[in-house]
């Protein structure tokens, strides 16, 4: 039995008062830290969406945090608030602008700092990433494993790709998929804020397809199916909603 949706959104104005319209109380919200999005936006809407009865994960990015003195700061004001998970991520900056060298450090970092206090993610990348490939990915994971909690797969449009991989990943697993948005502006802002390894996939083998369209539900149904059939174990979803929530439930 999969676990009820994870949703993740962007810190742009507004976006709090929308999940808290759109989504059920308790629902789990992550919560980006993107290149060209101010690192407080993604302190403060966690904060803000925890205190609003959501389950609040803030992104914690290697290369956007910087120094250990930011970070301290930052899991202080965590420390006092109801948010009890953190996705611990590189942020696929220069290795050399922050103090942590990648995510890996920064996820130690945590580890060492806060002890059980947070469940601390890591990022999983089914089609392999533009530094790494898919085995060196696992390997990766590997090492992370004894620090970490659980792992949320990037953007992959090919479900049994993602079965496959989901079958080797040692960490409780949340499968990324993409909010039932249009093809045309998942292409558009994905390309834009970086979601997602390569944008590859709409030329890949199996995925052409995606260009005449793409069906989020049937994704969903599939990955499921292929899981079934599999006998491979999932936590649930991921759902990238790019913000396209659904319409205001309430008032």
């Amino acid at each position: 039995m999969l676990k009820p949706d994870r949703v993740e959104v962007i810190p742009t104005e507004g976006i709090v008062g929308r999940a808290v319209d759109a989504l059920a109380p308790g629902t789990t919200v992550t919560v980006t830290a993107l290149p060209g999005y101010d690192v407080e936006a993604t302190v403060r809407t966690a904060l803000k969406l925890a205190e609003a009865g959501m389950r609040a994960v803030p992104h914690v990015a290697a290369s956007r945090i910087g120094t250990a003195a930011r970070l301290a700061d930052m899991l202080a004001r965590f420390d006092d608030s109801p948010v009890d998970s953190l996705f611990v991520i590189g942020g696929d900056g220069d290795a050399a602008a922050t103090e942590f060298g990648d995510g890996s450090g920064l996820l130690r970092v945590i580890r060492e700092r806060s002890g059980d206090r947070f469940s601390l993610g890591v990022a999983a990348y089914p089609e392999g990433h533009p530094a790494f490939d898919r085995a060196r990915g696992l390997e990766i994971l590997a090492a992370k494993a004894p620090l970490a909690d659980f792992a949320v797969t990037q953007l992959c449009f090919d479900a049994w790709e993602i079965v496959r991989f989901a079958a080797d990943v040692p960490l409780p697993l949340w499968i990324g998929v993409p909010a039932p948005v249009g093809l045309a502006k998942l292409l558009s802002i994905a390309m834009r804020i970086g979601v997602g390894p390569s944008l590859s996939f709409a030329r890949k083998g199996a995925n052409r397809r995606l260009l005449g369209g793409f069906d989020a539900a049937r994704l969903r149904a599939e990955i499921v199916r292929g899981l079934g059939e599999a006998a491979v174990p999932a936590e649930g979803f991921h759902v990238y909603s790019f913000n396209a929530l659904p319409p205001a439930s309430r008032g």
